[in-house]
């Protein structure tokens, strides 16, 4: 994930936006009035090049973090594997563009030819939500990720493992069967819990974050009842702290701040998470419904009240009152 406060903050970016035949209705408490189709439209207008890919802050140039979650929110809205054939065609099973054990030179490796983690295990857990026809390759991903986990059932030090990377691992190894590895990851994991009862952001290793904290949340829900008496009973505690985290440190009980402004990203996983284990959530949801922009996407401080690609990349899902653990059950 491309967090806000190391980047989207500081590189002022306002979305494309498009004329839509549909009209945005106002959100209420029950959604019922809420136009999704609009939002659907506004993420296929976001894909480039055929609708293979979201361009990142280089015109032309995918981002390839940003795409694989804009495909899960593009599915979350109705949209069927054949709707996204050009991208789950070309982000998850074109090897020039993934990269191949014999030629690793793709988005999943980094320049010394080795998986990347966290995008490793995004690759491996939207192909499983998307049923895509690339399991070779899929399944020598999660072999390589299991291999770089030691005797500890976390990865090694000299991994350099962040938040992001441990949490996307987890979702990966239970959605694709590995429940087993995918518990005692997570158990290693919550030992990575702030004193504050949140989870960083990768970067600010001394506070938690509400992305951080939503997306383990997420990984925690996955494994939520398998694994050892001892790691359930972490994990439920960890939970409790987290969730604990993110309502003491939510603005208004509705969403939260990074760099003086509203975190649109941020407030989006630390809904999605809350969703997950089962936490009340609706004031973070009325909340994202209530900056939608007419256009159909999610407005950030800077996209001037239009829609923002970044943040409705992410947090489309969050609209509709789900995790990324319900599009499992499509």
């Amino acid at each position: 994930m491309f967090e806000p406060k190391s980047g989207l903050r500081k590189i002022a970016t306002i979305a494309t936006t498009v004329a839509l035949a549909s009209t945005l209705l106002v959100s209420t408490p029950s959604h019922a009035a809420v136009n999704y189709a609009a939002t659907d439209g506004f993420l296929k207008q976001s894909f480039s090049n055929g609708g293979k890919y979201v361009e990142g802050f280089t015109p032309g140039k995918a981002d390839f973090g940003f795409t694989l979650e804009a495909m899960l929110q593009r599915y979350s809205l109705g949209e069927t594997s054949t709707d996204l054939a050009p991208a789950i065609n070309y982000n998850l099973t074109d090897g020039s563009v993934t990269g191949t054990f014999d030629a690793p030179k793709g988005y999943l490796f980094d320049a010394d030819g080795k998986v990347k983690l966290g995008m490793g295990g995004k690759f491996a857990f939207v192909s499983s939500v998307l049923k895509a026809k690339n399991q070779r390759l899929r399944n020598g991903i999660l072999n390589i990720l299991k291999s770089k986990i030691d005797r500890s059932g976390d990865f090694a030090p000299d991994t350099n493992a962040n938040t992001f990377d441990r949490a996307w691992v987890v979702l990966a190894l239970d959605s694709n069967g590995f429940t087993k590895q995918a518990s005692a990851l997570a158990a290693r994991m919550i030992r990575h819990q702030l004193k504050d009862g949140g989870f960083n952001d990768g970067y600010d290793l001394g506070q938690g974050s509400p992305d951080g904290t939503g997306i383990v949340l997420q990984a925690l829900a996955a494994v939520q009842g398998q694994g050892t008496p001892h790691q359930r009973k972490s994990a439920a505690a960890a939970i409790k702290k987290a969730v604990a985290y993110l309502q003491k440190t939510a603005i208004d009980g509705k969403y939260f701040e990074s760099w003086g402004d509203f975190n649109m990203n941020g407030t989006v996983y630390a809904a999605m998470g809350l969703k997950a284990v089962g936490a009340n959530y609706a004031k973070f949801r009325n909340w994202i419904n209530s900056k939608l922009a007419t256009d159909g996407g999610l407005q950030t401080p800077w996209s001037e009240g239009a829609g923002d690609t970044y943040a409705t990349a992410q947090g489309a899902v969050a609209l509709l009152g789900k995790s990324y653990l319900d599009l499992l059950k499509k």
